[in-house]
């Protein structure tokens, strides 16, 4: 299933009441790469499937784009399912395996938001949840947090900061990766400090 595809189901899912989604990642996963290799970072994102698959109770659904892992219910309102990103959060930080004769722990970030009450559309609450996201790993990592309301946002088009030539390239690069255009950004974003070591 496509990233479109998903994104479908969820505005079909908004025709029919509230639902609530987290999105979570992987915290410095170039860095798990660069240090343990890249075979190492493909198990994190095994053991870190069956580990949702494992934990999460059925009323929810989880679906993986790129290093993103969304997790959403119709079932569960806000405040519950933040409180299950906290247990899933804390269940993924008590984790450890070995590769490569060492041993490779991890950490993940994320937001959690509602349907209508963070956003009027989908496509707004799925922009929130990169805020939240953005401000997480911002704040220290490891840690889920509530995404900012519509109303709250200062959010700017990103079409005010970018080329056409530059949004073009991601454009073609998500569809390459399999990947959204937020963890492309905050990818290229996390290279940025690393390079002035912030």
């Amino acid at each position: 299933m496509s990233f479109d595809e998903w994104k479908s189901r969820l505005e079909q899912l908004a025709k029919e009441g509230p639902f609530a989604i987290a999105d979570i990642d992987i915290d410095k996963f170039a860095e798990i790469n660069s240090e343990f290799g890249r075979d190492c970072g493909d198990r994190v994102f095994e053991i870190l499937d069956r580990t949702l698959r494992e934990n999460l109770p059925d009323k929810l659904s989880y679906v993986r784009f790129g290093d993103e892992f969304f997790i959403y219910s119709s079932e569960y309102t806000l405040e519950t399912l933040f409180m299950e990103m906290q247990d899933l959060k804390q269940t993924i930080a008590n984790l450890s395996f070995e590769c490569r004769g060492k041993i490779v722990r991890f950490t993940v970030s994320g937001s959690v938001g509602e349907f209508p009450r963070n956003a009027s559309t989908v496509e707004k609450l799925l922009n929130l949840l990169s805020e939240g996201m953005r401000k997480a790993k911002i704040g220290g990592r490891g840690q889920v947090i509530f995404a900012p309301l519509e109303r709250e946002s200062k959010m700017v088009l990103k079409s005010n900061y970018y080329l056409k030539s530059q949004l073009d390239g991601l454009t073609k690069l998500t569809a390459l990766l399999g990947r959204t255009e937020s963890s492309l950004l905050r990818e290229a974003l996390d290279d940025l400090l690393r390079k002035y070591r912030l």
